[in-house]
């Protein structure tokens, strides 16, 4: 499928917001010391003891140093074309994972792009490059399979891990797809739903979900699906996806920016950060922290 791409509007707004640095607590902590055996007799205790000491554990600061570098990175990958991340420059603490994922005729640089503004820089954007797509005199990639993609995912994030070990946070990851990326996605979900419990699907992937893989996608864990249409044959062909998540106990949901074409831009972009909060609601679960 052909697919047009509207210039991003939101990188040098949130370059800023990716480079704010988290600021260690400091604490200060007392401590009793026992009376001298030699010193005069302790005075009578007083008629309402002091409350026993807590015995639960002092939070502690930071290990890390604030994450340095360029926000957006090149992982050579073996077998594959490279990896781009999209860094989370300046934490302190480990951050989650999102795989973003392009259509045909499209580049990683696009999608690590469109979910920096969505995200505001908060994990790690890991998109893969696919293979070169000979259509046109500008280079752009795309993805033959569901299996290689895997591959080449598992290969991203090996050598994500690889670059900035701990920084990378041991949790389950979000899916976001576009177009092909989304097609291609579900099966990737729908069988590995305890590392993406939650996805997000931007203009195909819809006619994918069948009863089965719903069904295998709640049993291992999957939680949330966000459709993010910006089509009138979108809008069309979600409902059906909906009712076959929904049957499954799977949340689901469509979020529509109107028939403005097979794009992502700054409207799309915006409108999928507005549901963030929804699709990321297990802050404190084993999704979080978002």
């Amino acid at each position: 499928m052909s697919e047009r791409r509207a210039p991003m509007l939101v990188r040098s707004r949130v370059l800023a917001i990716s480079v704010l640095l988290g600021a260690p607590t400091l604490l200060l902590v007392s401590c009793d010391r026992a009376p001298d055996a030699s010193s005069t007799p302790p005075a009578p205790p007083p008629t309402a003891p002091p409350p026993p000491a807590s015995t639960a554990p002092l939070p502690s600061a930071s290990t890390l140093p604030p994450l340095g570098g360029d926000w957006l990175v090149r992982l050579p990958l073996e077998g594959f074309l490279d990896a781009v991340i999209a860094a989370p420059i300046g934490t302190t603490s480990p951050r989650p994972v999102l795989i973003g994922v392009h259509g045909s005729r499209d580049r990683p640089e696009w999608a690590c792009g469109e979910f920096l503004g969505v995200t505001k820089g908060h994990p790690f954007i890991l998109c893969p490059h696919g293979v070169p797509h000979h259509a046109g005199p500008e280079p752009l990639y795309g993805f033959t399979n569901a299996e290689a993609l895997k591959l080449e995912i598992d290969a991203g994030l090996k050598a994500l891990r690889a670059r900035f070990g701990p920084y990378v946070a041991e949790a389950p990851m979000i899916y976001g797809g576009f177009s092909r990326g989304a097609y291609l996605g579900v099966s990737i979900v729908a069988d590995d739903p305890a590392r993406f419990p939650v996805a997000v699907f931007g203009e195909g992937g819809q006619s994918s979900w069948t009863d089965d893989r719903a069904s295998r996608f709640a049993r291992g864990g999957g939680k949330r699906v966000l459709f993010v249409c910006s089509t009138a044959n979108c809008e069309r062909e979600t409902p059906p996806a909906l009712g076959i998540l929904k049957r499954a106990g799977v949340e689901a949901k469509m979020i529509t920016a109107g028939h403005i074409g097979h794009i992502v831009d700054d409207r799309v972009v915006t409108l999928i950060r507005g549901a963030w909060p929804w699709l990321v609601q297990d802050r404190t679960g084993a999704l979080g922290p978002w």
